[in-house]
């Protein structure tokens, strides 16, 4: 009986837990820190018809369905803050998780994703 408790005890608290790991920044958080001199790395990981037709300024186009391709070019910020969004959270978490199963630890999502930012202009 224990180790089911165990066992059911666990799993609540998996189940329970963020799908991925990253960080958030709010879009004001963001902003501050576009104006700082320790600007953080911002990649659009939206298609590119979605980043032709708005993005925030500086982002870098990576979508997530390629992530994985592009890691070589991203290994030059391995070690810097990166802030990743899209239009609702989904690509922007599973890049996110692909970012750190590769070794990035300073990835963070933007609350709001892409929707926030259009509405904080």
């Amino acid at each position: 009986m224990k180790a089911l408790l165990a066992t059911l005890t666990l799993l609540f608290v998996c189940l329970s837990s963020p799908l991925w790991a990253a960080d958030s920044i709010t879009v004001e958080q963001l902003k501050q820190e576009m104006s700082s001199q320790q600007s953080p790395i911002i990649i659009d990981v939206r298609d590119e018809d979605e980043f032709l037709a708005g993005h925030i300024p500086g982002a870098i186009m990576v979508p997530a369905k390629n992530i994985e391709h592009h890691l070589d070019m991203l290994e030059q910020y391995k070690k810097d803050e990166i802030v990743l969004y899209c239009v609702s959270g989904r690509r922007a978490s599973a890049a996110a998780t692909a970012l750190e199963d590769a070794g990035f630890r300073k990835v963070r999502l933007l609350e709001g994703n892409y929707p926030a930012w259009q509405a904080a202009q």
